[in-house]
C-alpha cells in the first residue's frame, strides 16, 4: 500500500513537472542589463580604525535565464562593475577613496509567478568575482604597498547574493540585487575587508 502511494505521488509530480516544462514556449532567454549601485566594505580587526562610506558605482553585463518550469528558473551571467568607497580614519584625518573595476558571475535559483501582465521573481545564490583594477588615490592596491592607510587587497572575491524584480510582458525587466561578500580582500594580518553592495537596474531580454 505504501509503495502504491509513493508511486502515485511520484507519477503525479512527474506529470505536473512535465506539463510545466511543455508550457514553456522558449525556456531559454538571454539579455543585457545595466544598473546603478551603492557599495562599501565591511571592516573588522585593525581595519575597524576606518569607516567605509557607501558610494555610487555602476555595472553592465549579460545574462542567460533557463526556465525549468513556470515557477522555477536558473539565471547566470557576467557583470562588469565599477565601485567606489571612501575609507576615513577614525583616529586622524587620513582618508582614501578606493575605486574598483572588475567582473562578477552570479548564479541564482529563481522562484517566479505571474503578476498582472508579467512575472514577479525573487532569487538567491552564490557569486564569484575577479578584480581587474583597484586603486586608492592612484595607488594600485593589488601590488605590495606599505604606505599608511592603504591596504593591499586580493583580486578574487566570492559571496552570496539575492535578486528581486519584475519581467514585463514584452522584453523589459526591472530588478534590484544585493551582494554579501564572504572573501577577505585584505592581505594584511589582523584585519578583514569584505565587499558589500546593492544595486538597481534595467534589463532587456531576447
Amino acid at each position: 500500500m505504501k509503495k502504491n502511494v509513493l508511486a502515485f505521488i511520484f507519477a503525479t509530480a512527474s506529470v505536473v513537472f512535465s506539463s510545466q516544462l511543455s508550457a514553456q514556449d522558449n525556456p531559454v532567454s538571454v539579455g543585457f542589463k545595466a544598473g546603478t549601485s551603492l557599495s562599501n566594505y565591511r571592516l573588522k580587526g585593525n581595519m575597524k580604525s576606518f569607516n567605509s562610506n557607501m558610494s555610487i558605482g555602476g555595472s553592465v553585463g549579460g545574462f542567460v535565464k533557463y526556465d525549468i518550469s513556470q515557477n522555477f528558473a536558473l539565471q547566470s551571467g557576467i557583470d562588469v562593475y565599477y565601485r567606489t568607497s571612501k575609507l576615513e580614519s577614525t583616529t586622524d584625518r587620513i582618508s582614501n577613496k578606493i575605486k574598483s573595476f572588475g567582473i562578477e558571475m552570479p548564479i541564482y535559483g529563481i522562484v517566479q509567478g505571474e503578476l498582472g501582465s508579467g512575472k514577479a521573481f525573487i532569487g538567491a545564490g552564490p557569486y564569484v568575482g575577479y578584480g581587474i583594477s583597484t586603486k586608492s588615490n592612484g595607488v594600485n592596491l593589488f601590488k605590495n604597498n606599505n604606505e599608511a592607510g592603504r591596504p593591499t587587497v586580493n583580486r578574487f572575491d566570492y559571496g552570496v547574493g539575492g535578486i528581486i524584480g519584475y519581467d514585463f510582458d514584452k522584453n523589459w525587466q526591472i530588478n534590484a540585487s544585493y551582494q554579501f561578500g564572504l572573501a577577505d580582500l585584505h592581505k594584511g594580518k589582523g584585519g578583514s575587508m569584505k565587499n558589500h553592495a546593492a544595486s538597481v537596474g534595467l534589463a532587456y531580454k531576447f
